[in-house]
């Protein structure tokens, strides 16, 4: 249903087997009525108006959530949906990521062009394999340097000093790092 001018899901909320849904680009930006889709493993609401996901946290069977060109700042919802594989928040108002720390899960994270100044709330999740964090006002990325699993990680565009980015580099020889 993406690309669409649909900004009334409501119809959707009787959908309760469903696994698996798109609305990206589709005006939307109240997305209570998906609090009942518990079977869902996969949704795509990129390119929407969205800002409250508190209605997240009932979907905890998700291993892929793309939420990516919306107004969300508030993450704290998505602390429970431990599935979660792929994430992708990039472009949105986020500045506390405290909320994927639990996430051990993610192999695939986005959050490049948000507002973020603190990773350490990445150092646990082992499992990432990819992790975008362009355009952010991240200073500090030495945790990253336990993240022994990274084959990309992108960093443009963040105040890192050339020492740290090496030191990066040194910790982790197997990843692509920009």
């Amino acid at each position: 249903l993406g690309d669409s001018q649909i900004n009334d899901i409501n119809a959707l909320s009787g959908l309760t087997n469903l696994m698996s849904l798109g609305l990206s680009d589709a005006q939307i930006s109240d997305i209570s009525v998906l609090s009942g889709l518990t079977n869902l493993t996969y949704l795509h609401l990129a390119e929407n108006q969205i800002s409250d996901v508190s209605v997240l946290s009932k979907l905890t069977q998700l291993e892929v959530l793309y939420l990516y060109e919306n107004q969300i700042s508030d993450i704290s919802a998505l602390s429970r949906l431990t599935n979660l594989t792929s994430l992708d928040l990039e472009r949105n108002k986020i500045s506390d990521i405290s909320a994927l720390s639990g996430l051990t899960n993610l192999t695939d994270l986005s959050l490049w062009k948000n507002q973020i100044s603190d990773v350490n709330a990445l150092a646990g999740l082992s499992n990432l394999t990819k992790l975008y964090l362009d355009y952010n006002q991240i200073s500090d990325v030495s945790v990253l340097s336990g993240l022994t699993n990274i084959e990309i990680l992108y960093l443009n565009n963040n105040p890192i000093s050339e020492s740290d980015i090496e030191s990066l580099k040194s910790a982790l020889p197997n990843c692509d790092i920009s």
